[in-house]
C-alpha cells in the first residue's frame, strides 16, 4: 500500500536548523548524534540548515546528505580563514554574526539545538527574545542533550524565561525522540494549532 506523501515525508518543505558546538570531531559521541539527527531529518523530508562550518554543523549536514537530503550552510565573512564543510548543497554568507543568525532563523521553520558554548546559548536566547517580541511566530525549538534540563530550569527559576517561550521549547535526551517531537510540533502548526510567523525577523524592529 502506498502511503500519502505527507505520511512518508512529514517534514516535506520544512527547513530545520541544527545548532550546536563547532568542536566535536568525527567519531565522537556529539558528532555522531548530530549526524544521526541530520539523517533522520532528511528521512522525514526536511532540509537541514546550519552555520556551515565544523563540529555539529558538519555532522548534521553530513547525516542529511548521506540520507539523500539537501542542506544549506550560512557562513560568515568574519570567518574568511575557515572553509565551509563539504556536506553543503547550498552556501550563503552573512556579512557579520548578526546577519548570519538572522539568515539562519529566517531560512528555518524549526530548530534542534544540541549542547554548545556561548554561541549556542546566544542563538537560543535570541530565538526566545524574537518569540517574545512576536517575530518568531512560535516556531518549535527542541533542545537535545542531557545538559539542557539544568540550564533551562536555572533560567526559568531566575524568572528570565516567559511561559510562552517555554511552551515552544521541548527538552529531550534521545535524538530519535527529539526528531519525533519536531515532526509532531510541525504537524500541529500545519493544522493551525501553533502560532505562525507573519513576517521575517526584521532585526531592526525587535
Amino acid at each position: 500500500m502506498n502511503l500519502p506523501r505527507a505520511m512518508e515525508n512529514p517534514l516535506a518543505g520544512v527547513t530545520v536548523a541544527v545548532f550546536g558546538s563547532s568542536e566535536p570531531r568525527e567519531g565522537s559521541g556529539e558528532y555522531e548524534v548530530a549526524r544521526r539527527i541530520g539523517g533522520m531529518l532528511a528521512g522525514a523530508g526536511a532540509r537541514v540548515a546550519s552555520g556551515g562550518y565544523g563540529g555539529v554543523m558538519e555532522a548534521a549536514s553530513r547525516g542529511c546528505v548521506e540520507a539523500g537530503g539537501a542542506t544549506i550552510g550560512i557562513t560568515c565573512s568574519l570567518f574568511a580563514a575557515r572553509s565551509p564543510n563539504t556536506w553543503l548543497t547550498e552556501v550563503r554568507e552573512g556579512a557579520d554574526l548578526f546577519e548570519r543568525t538572522r539568515l539562519l532563523i529566517d531560512e528555518s521553520d524549526a530548530f534542534i539545538i544540541l549542547p554548545g558554548k556561548s554561541g549556542t546559548l546566544a542563538e537560543l536566547a535570541f530565538l526566545w527574545a524574537l518569540d517574545r517580541a512576536g517575530a518568531l511566530g512560535g516556531k518549535p525549538i527542541v533542545l537535545c542533550g542531557t545538559a539542557w534540563r539544568t540550564i533551562v530550569d536555572a533560567i526559568e527559576g531566575a524568572g528570565a524565561l516567559e511561559p510562552a517561550q517555554r511552551l515552544i521549547t521541548s527538552l529531550e535526551t534521545d535524538p530519535g525522540k527529539a526528531v519525533a517531537i519536531l515532526v509532531r510540533r510541525i504537524a500541529e502548526r500545519r493544522r493551525g494549532r501553533g502560532r505562525r510567523p507573519v513576517s521575517r525577523t526584521g532585526l531592526s524592529g525587535v
